[in-house]
């Protein structure tokens, strides 16, 4: 396709069908990844941040992908869910008010065993994609040091000094 109608297709291209092209067949964008861990029914920050600061709101586009589902948008600095795949309704959440400073951390609530995997943070303004692994964990349960016992230390220690007494006098 030369240059001509290349440029006359991309123009036609809606904004979301031509940030889909460019995440996923763009040869300039850079890939950076990180590891987090949550557990189940907790939370997890999903970081991702833009080296540029003094950002205007609405130049600012970041979409979180997970696969091919979407898990969050900014588009021009407002929060949009339309998009969202309903497996994450309802439990995330941004920073609006550290967007400027260039922070587009994501907020997973309710954390279950299928959200582990690689999450993806694309920010158009820098053509940067920046990769998440989210490690799920089960919370360990704490044991008792006194298992078939009902009874706490200083109740046993109540009833020796008790009796101890009662055989003394």
């Amino acid at each position: 396709m030369n240059n001509y109608f290349r440029g006359k297709f991309l123009l036609f291209l809606s904004a979301n069908s031509y940030l889909f092209l460019f995440y996923n067949l763009s040869p300039f964008s850079v890939s950076l990844q990180e590891s987090v861990e949550g557990f189940i029914g907790g939370s997890a920050v999903l970081p991702c941040s833009s080296e540029k600061h003094q950002l205007k709101l609405e130049d600012i586009s970041v979409l979180w992908r997970r696969n091919s589902l979407s898990v969050y948008d900014i588009i021009e600095g407002k929060d949009s869910v339309k998009a969202q795949d309903p497996a994450y309704k309802n439990r995330t959440e941004t920073f609006p008010e550290e967007y400027l400073n260039g922070n587009f951390s994501l907020k997973l609530n309710d954390l279950q065993h299928n959200d582990a995997g690689k999450y993806k943070c694309f920010i158009t303004q820098d053509s940067v994609i920046k990769s998440v692994q989210l490690f799920i964990k089960e919370r360990q349960k704490m044991h008792s040091t006194n298992e078939g016992s009902n009874q706490k230390p200083e109740t046993i220690v109540m009833i020796i000094s008790t009796l101890c007494i009662g055989i003394i006098f």
